[in-house]
């Protein structure tokens, strides 16, 4: 099948994440689902309770790590499964569950600076939302944009001014 569409590699009609990651890293990426045990102000009660209308009971990690696990061995876990379908790929620690910066900065550099200094993890993709993000967290989160490839997800919960 010819591929008509500029940014796609299968297709597709839009310009696909897949296709980023491949034309920026020169192989395939995969994210290796993670869950840090964080908590959420939807979960714990400074915002609300019982959670957001988008996060499921375990806090949008139903495919993250086991959080009785280390994260380390969670991302080996992951990344094994993953090499099995592409050897040659390269690794991103994602996570995922709940709101990953919703911490003291000290919990936040325990669980990020181990995967920064990985050889085989080419950077971090976090999951949070914009209300939990300090302006000491944001001044971390550009430290880490220095020093490896980040991506910061922000969720929909605090789309609208009135609901912070």
């Amino acid at each position: 099948m010819e591929n008509n569409f500029k940014y796609s590699d299968d297709n597709k009609r839009y310009h696909t994440l897949t296709y980023y990651y491949k034309k920026k890293f020169n192989t395939k990426v995969c994210k290796v689902s993670l869950n840090a045990n964080f908590t959420c102000p939807n979960i714990d009660g400074k915002v609300g309770f019982g959670g957001c209308i988008y996060c499921s009971k375990l806090g949008s990690g139903d495919y993250a790590g086991n959080p009785k696990e280390s994260l380390i061995e969670q991302f080996e876990k992951g990344k094994k499964i993953m090499q099995r379908k592409w050897p040659n790929a390269k690794f991103i620690a994602y996570f995922q569950a709940n709101t990953n910066t919703y911490a003291p900065i000290e919990r936040l550099k325990e669980c990020f600076e181990p995967f920064i200094e990985r050889d085989d993890c080419i950077g971090l993709s976090i999951a949070t939302r914009s209300d939990s993000i300090t302006d000491e967290c944001l001044d971390y989160l550009e430290d880490i944009n220095k020093r490896t490839f980040l991506i910061v997800e922000l969720g929909l919960q605090t789309i609208h001014e009135k609901n912070k």
